[in-house]
């Protein structure tokens, strides 16, 4: 059997894959001729090693990535390269008499025979993807002469072209936001931004390999490829599986080389609607009616990369309609949103924030998103829009939704004006959520809760089930799959108002959204956390 149809027996028997679907795929595989597991990989995006580690559950064996393929120099030393790179094999290290071998195949007797006869010892075997094992033969084996693999055949088995398209198709696939290519003294060192977390990738590069794959990504960025010496940034378009991404290329000279980081701007940012940010209903209902007025200011409040222009731009989506003008001014543009017009802020300081936003307001707008309110000008321009007739959209620095109005206070704004304008404040953390295919239950005591929501609130949840990560070939081992937001949000209502106008403290307001029942970051952690939605460790990360 070939390794397309049994690595999808393998994940159809451990639950990933339903039968249909199993068919399905093998059916378009021979229509179109390609291997089943590229036709699944596109067609249910998720990464070919899903497939492995599916493999592993079935067969009982451990899974090993890239950064664990990692053999005893000795060992290797006996065992002919070719055997290894032909077979995709890989001797790890001797525990108790037995030799730990990374294979991709756990059925290929012939090969597992050739390394038995090799040792004269049993072999212990885990499952690791063809890739990864045949970077570290390539790194780690050695020639006939003792050193390095043979270059021909290194060279023969890399390409920079290739490998950074695959690079990009399995970020995608995983749905990173970010690449990071960072050169270390040992080699190039990857690691996709997954859910918010940095996570290895594939292998480490050697220094040809790592400098061919930096000059390439160069190349499609349109920046200079002789210059690394100074940081540079460029950005170019990429196609995987029909969907188109755009990437953002920075680059940045480090002790041991070029450093470069790629953003990949995707379509499933694009087309996220404020339903399915993950806010509680009550607060969705109240987003959506502050979006409905006419006039005012909103703002998303939080520190970096805790979503707020992710939640921006959904927001944008939702008032979006060919009866009203709506302009923004960003730095940069990420989304380009059919029929918004984005103005982008000029690193030279040509169009400034405040200075567009001047301009605009002689475009006779309905809705205006400023990317960033960052200075008094920025904050008076925007207070002065939403309190003449514009509907208002931003995002500020501050930890807390009720410490908003004292910052734009502190920007110069004046109480009474803001007690007129400002319709809502969301504060908001993104979370990871837990993966529904191995999360288990758990109980809870109150004294884990309590950091979230404080001794008192937590004792009535004590003994309370919530779930934990698992670990499955659906989430690629992490537990959790996805994000979502926790939200604390500031409703301007009349007495809210007035208390804003008089120039209230953060405190007091914070009370008063206690008073009325609006959650803070903990308690809304709380919520998704008894819910299931994801873990106490992930709430507590979000609480401040």
């Amino acid at each position: 059997m070939s390794d397309g149809p049994r690595l999808l027996q393998a994940a159809t028997d451990t639950g990933m894959i339903k039968k249909p679907a199993q068919e399905e795929i093998l059916g378009e595989a021979r229509r179109s001729r390609k291997d089943p597991i590229e036709v699944a990989t596109s067609k249910l995006r998720i990464p070919r090693e899903v497939f492995y580690r599916a493999l592993a559950v079935q067969k009982r064996l451990p899974f090993l990535g890239a950064a664990d393929l990692i053999p005893d120099a000795e060992l290797l030393a006996r065992v002919p390269a070719r055997l290894l790179q032909r077979k995709d094999l890989l001797p790890l290290r001797n525990i108790a008499g037995q030799v730990l071998v990374a294979t991709a195949d756990p059925d290929d007797e012939q090969g597992l025979e050739a390394l038995r006869r090799v040792f004269d010892l049993p072999l212990t075997l885990a499952i690791a993807e063809p890739p990864a094992i045949q970077a570290a033969v390539r790194r780690f084996a050695r020639g006939p002469e003792g050193g390095a693999l043979a270059p021909v055949a290194a060279a023969a088995a890399w390409d920079a072209v290739a490998f950074l398209d695959d690079l990009i198709r399995q970020a995608w696939l995983r749905r990173a936001s970010d690449i990071h290519l960072d050169a270390q003294e040992e080699g190039l060192r990857i690691r996709l931004r997954v859910d918010g977390r940095l996570q290895p990738w594939g292998p480490v590069l050697v220094h040809e390999e790592g400098n061919q794959l930096m000059s390439r990504v160069k190349v499609l960025g349109g920046v200079d490829i002789a210059e690394k010496r100074e940081p540079q940034d460029g950005g170019f378009g990429h196609k995987v599986d029909g969907a188109a991404l755009d990437v953002r290329l920075a680059t940045i000279p480090t002790r041991f080389g070029e450093r470069a980081t790629l953003r990949l701007l995707g379509v499933e940012t694009r087309e996220l609607t404020i339903e399915r940010l993950g806010f509680q209903p009550d607060d969705l209902r109240r987003f959506q009616d502050a979006l409905d007025h006419p006039h005012g200011l909103i703002l998303l409040t939080g520190p970096t990369g805790s979503g707020k222009t992710t939640t921006l731009y959904a927001a944008l989506r939702a008032i979006s309609k060919p009866e009203l003008n709506v302009l923004t001014v960003e730095d940069p543009i990420e989304f380009v949103i059919p029929g918004i017009t984005q103005i982008a802020v000029d690193r030279a300081g040509k169009v400034t924030f405040a200075g567009a936003l001047r301009s605009l307001l002689r475009h006779d707008p309905d809705v205006l998103m400023v990317g960033e309110i960052r200075d008094e000008e920025t904050a008076h321009v925007s207070l002065q829009a939403a309190m003449t007739g514009h509907l208002v959209l931003s995002s500020l620095h501050t930890n807390r939704a009720f410490s908003a109005p004292s910052r734009l206070v502190d920007l110069g704004c004046e109480p009474y004006l803001l007690s007129g304008a400002l319709r809502a404040v969301l504060a908001q953390r993104l979370v990871r959520a837990l993966c529904h295919a191995c999360r288990r239950p758990e109980r809870v005591t109150a004294q884990e809760l309590a950091p979230l929501v404080g001794p008192e609130a937590a004792k009535p949840h004590e003994g309370a089930k919530v779930h934990v990560p698992g670990g499955c070939p659906t989430c690629v081992g992490t537990g959790y799959r996805g994000r979502l937001a926790v939200v604390e949000a500031l409703w301007v209502d009349d007495p809210m108002s007035e208390a804003i106008g008089r120039g209230a403290s953060g405190h007091e307001l914070a009370e008063q959204c206690r008073a009325r029942g609006y959650r803070t970051l903990g308690e809304d952690g709380l919520l998704k956390v008894l819910l299931g939605d994801t873990s106490v460790a992930e709430a507590l990360q979000a609480r401040v």
